[in-house]
């Protein structure tokens, strides 16, 4: 009985052609980022079908009972209008959250909204309307649009302009089915208005010019990532067991040659998606054939993703988790399934995460080569990191920081180093000489204007010690490849000795 209630309410979301937008999305999803969020992104365009397809049979009902079409679930009694307006109105919701805070992000999920608002509207208004191919065309270009705003990047105009016509075909040629009941009950749309012969000489027309679009334009070179990173399935395999994360192969990345690692980790509240887009390290990883893995910290009482990383940052509910041993414990087994070589070993966080690469380095500095991280500090006390042998540390600042605050502070009472003590500490450990000199200003956050950074660098035996001061930066400035890829070769500048 529950299996035929499900197929009805699936036959009521006009499921077949629900499925093929689902399977275009992932498929998008798969060539221009990889499969992991084209998974998600296919489930939340298929939440978006549910609500349009629904809507549809909701108004057309009275119609449909009209014309007794018995292929409708509602006029056939498998489901009542009650009972789907009520599942309607609980899925709205959840489909809107699920896309704002899915993989396509607040951006690429507003622009699939779109379609799907779209779609909604031609279901109360334009399909009685000479605009009714308006909603089709926007909502065909807004669900490749928002893929492509997923992953930080322009839709080529060729491809909404592709997505558009295919759009207003597919309207033209599904109306001619019932193009003559649909005029007895005044539904007054373009197709309609022109009849079954130019509609499907039209429908022809746009569906060859959609031809010609594809072969004039580099299909194979838009559809992929901009920087290629995660192409195919053989390229990404999975770590961490119940605590998983996907672990990515660098283009070119052979198993006879020893290749570097590193872990990139979010910070408070973040999430390892959230971290690739804001950092863009996957990008610089794929370009320097270096294997990336961004991990995800637990969720705390308040829903948010967190690093134990030290007293004052993140760990709000005393949570015994060791984050320490579990990223130790990743890269032991990624080192057991690739080629990773041991004397480049890396970690770069944000903020907690920034926090959490101290910590490891701290806990761990036989494994870690070097550390990167911006926007993050240390605890005050020098017991507090018991490293015995040196580790390179680049330590990153916006003097604007209004959350971790570059002269230092506290969150909850635990205080937390300035990014100069942070520096020193480190400086103190790999017995650098505590005399630093400050080097020329260079260009390191696009976003702002000039020369913004400044190098403060310790002279050092056997490590190096760095910091950059973003002048005017703030604690989440916007990033750009330039900035991941400079992180990136300072790094692998600087291999275990």
């Amino acid at each position: 009985m529950r299996l035929l209630k499900l197929r009805a309410y699936l036959k009521a979301a006009h499921f077949g052609p629900t499925l093929l937008i689902t399977f275009i999305s992932f498929f998008l999803g798969t060539i221009l980022w990889w499969e992991g969020p084209a998974y998600v992104i296919a489930f939340t365009v298929f939440l978006g079908q549910l609500i349009i397809g629904w809507s549809n049979d909701l108004y057309d009902y009275a119609d449909d009972l009209k014309h007794n079409r018995t292929n409708k679930p509602l006029v056939a009694g498998a489901i009542t209008p009650e009972a789907l307006r009520k599942t309607t109105f609980t899925f709205i919701p959840i489909a809107v959250i699920a896309n704002l805070l899915g993989p396509l992000g607040l951006k690429g999920g507003s622009v699939y909204l779109l379609g799907v608002g779209c779609g909604i509207a031609y279901n109360f208004y334009f399909k009685f309307s000479w605009l009714s191919p308006l909603p089709y065309a926007i909502a065909c270009a807004a669900l490749p649009g928002s893929i492509f705003y997923a992953v930080n990047r322009t839709p080529p105009l060729w491809v909404l302009a592709a997505g558009s016509l295919l759009g207003v075909a597919f309207h033209f040629l599904n109306v001619i089915k019932d193009l003559d009941q649909d005029r007895s009950s005044e539904i007054g749309g373009l197709p309609q208005r022109l009849g079954k012969r130019i509609s499907l000489a039209i429908a022809i027309i746009l569906a060859v010019t959609v031809g010609f679009i594809f072969t004039q334009n580099p299909v194979s070179k838009d559809f992929t990532s901009k920087e290629p990173q995660v192409i195919t399935s053989s390229s990404v395999f999975s770590v961490g067991g119940d605590r998983p994360t996907f672990v990515t192969l660098p283009a070119g990345y052979s198993q006879s040659v020893l290749a570097p690692l590193i872990i990139d980790l979010h910070g408070y509240s973040g999430t390892s998606l959230d971290q690739q887009r804001f950092a863009k390290m996957d990008v610089a990883a794929n370009k320097r054939g270096v294997i990336y893995a961004a991990l995800d910290g637990l969720i705390d009482s308040q829903g948010n993703q967190f690093w134990n990383a030290s007293d004052a940052c993140c760990n709000f509910n005393a949570n015994p988790v060791d984050d320490a041993a579990y990223i130790q414990g990743l890269i032991d087994e990624i080192s057991k399934k690739v080629s990773v070589d041991p004397k480049r070993i890396y970690v770069f966080g944000h903020s907690n995460g920034h926090f959490m690469s101290y910590k490891f380095a701290c806990t761990h500095p036989e494994t870690v080569a070097a550390i990167a991280g911006l926007a993050g500090a240390m605890d005050s006390g020098p017991s507090d990191c018991a490293a015995k042998s040196p580790v390179n540390v680049l330590h990153i600042h916006g003097t604007n920081d209004d959350v971790i605050n570059y002269d230092g502070g506290q969150i909850f009472s635990n205080i937390f180093t300035s990014a100069q003590e942070s520096a020193k500490r480190w400086a103190s450990i790999d017995q650098c000489s505590l005399n630093p000199t400050v080097g020329n200003a260079f260009d390191l956050i696009a976003s702002l204007d000039g020369k913004e950074s400044i190098p403060t660098i310790y002279s050092c035996p056997s490590a190096s010690v760095e910091l950059w001061t973003i002048e005017g930066g703030s604690h989440g400035p916007a990033l750009d490849s330039s900035f991941a890829l400079q992180v990136m070769d300072w790094l692998l500048a600087h291999p275990k000795g």
